[in-house]
């Protein structure tokens, strides 16, 4: 079966590939909102459509990898991510007599790039092993393509940390279903250090252990936060302020709020009245439309399948998708969907089988939309 996954993972890159490429047509402007396009990403002398992979929070875990926390508020990304890209970068050659005061040698892109790809190789590996544990053959299937053909997938394939917080994440699950309780603290410890929401990845093992009044393997809880815990630890040594991956979130836009609690009532009020404001036919309107129905839909899912769910999941994955929205926001939801709903796939797959051949190729056509305006440097997630 790995060799049909790897087929199938080949052709899903090669698929990135061809509609990056094609974007430049049919998007000729570059978007361009984003920092460090000339420091970071054009210096590679790589294509557009092959560099366009780095777009956005691309470029801020690249110059991480090769300068660490320079630049102010860059803490609002974890450090696992850049700090293996950095490690994989030894095996290019460095282009001489670099400025790395202003450039990011392009090392590190080539190291970005193919570190995530391979890390999400892994992680369908592992996906498609864990849901034939779960249920069988046919749902694993279902539950790999449908993760595939996500609108938002392609940021498995960028340079962001979603490809290796997602093999963490799926792996970890799998070592506590197989009751290999340390080696999954281990994995857990270093998702926390990949995104803030690998804490909640904790809560599915304390679940599971309770549910099976397995108390000695309470032995192992301090391991996973080991990983959130040095970077709270550095930030406090280094900066002063042990919560900077908190309180540097304001300054990337997206109206975030930080010190305290917005309910998700008043966020849907927001988003409402933006719809009300805001011009129909623009780029905000469509951001908008996207990141509610990113949010409402996955919610009424889980809301609907949570006596269905294993509970440690439902939990796991409905704290995933609504903590983010604590901040006044469903900005990013789009893109932090993808860690929410791995978990719930393989549920939907049996009472919704026969909608698959509608919302597989409507599913394929948005993420064509989607993934060619973040190639041309329009936000979308």
């Amino acid at each position: 079966m790995f060799k049909k996954i790897t087929i199938s993972f080949l052709i899903w890159r090669v698929a990135l590939f061809l509609v990056a490429f094609l974007s430049i047509y049919f998007l000729p402007k570059f978007g361009a909102r984003f920092p460090y396009v000339d420091w970071v990403l054009e210096i590679t002398h790589l294509p557009n459509w092959i560099w366009g992979f780095g777009n956005f929070d691309g470029v801020h875990y690249l110059r991480i990898a090769q300068d660490g926390y320079l630049a102010q508020y860059s803490q609002a990304f974890f450090p696992l991510f850049p700090i293996l890209i950095r490690l994989f970068s030894y095996i290019f050659p460095r282009v001489p007599n670099l400025v790395t005061i202003l450039y990011t040698d392009p090392a590190y892109f080539y190291s970005g790039l193919i570190l995530s790809n391979l890390f999400f190789l892994g992680a369908i590996v592992v996906f498609y092993k864990l849901i034939k544990f779960e249920f069988n053959e046919s749902i694993a299937k279902w539950s790999l393509l449908s993760l595939l053909v996500f609108p938002t997938s392609y940021y498995f394939g960028a340079i962001y940390p979603e490809s290796l917080f997602l093999l963490l994440a799926v792996s970890g699950v799998y070592l506590i279903r197989k009751k290999k309780y340390f080696l999954s603290s281990l994995l857990i410890a270093l998702a926390t250090a990949t995104k803030l929401l690998g804490v909640f990845l904790i809560a599915i093992y304390l679940i599971e252990i309770f549910k099976e009044k397995n108390w000695k393997r309470l032995i192992f809880l301090p391991i996973m936060f080991l990983g959130i815990g040095f970077y709270i630890y550095y930030l406090k040594v280094v900066f002063g302020n042990p919560l900077y991956f908190l309180t540097s979130q304001p300054v990337f836009g997206a109206g975030r709020l930080v010190g305290g609690v917005v309910l998700l009532p008043q966020v849907i009020y927001r988003y409402l009245k933006m719809f009300v404001t805001v011009k129909t036919f623009s780029l905000t309107f469509f951001n908008a439309a996207l990141e509610f129905v990113f949010t409402l839909v996955p919610l009424t899912l889980l809301l609907l399948f949570v006596k269905k769910m294993r509970f440690s999941y439902w939990f796991f994955s409905i704290c995933t998708l609504l903590v983010p929205t604590l901040t006044g926001t469903f900005s990013s939801i789009p893109r932090y969907a993808l860690v929410s709903i791995f978990l719930l796939l393989p549920y939907l797959v049996t009472p919704y089988k026969k909608y698959l051949k509608v919302l597989i190729p409507a599913s394929i056509i948005l993420g064509i939309i989607l993934e060619a305006l973040f190639i041309r440097g329009y936000w979308v997630a």
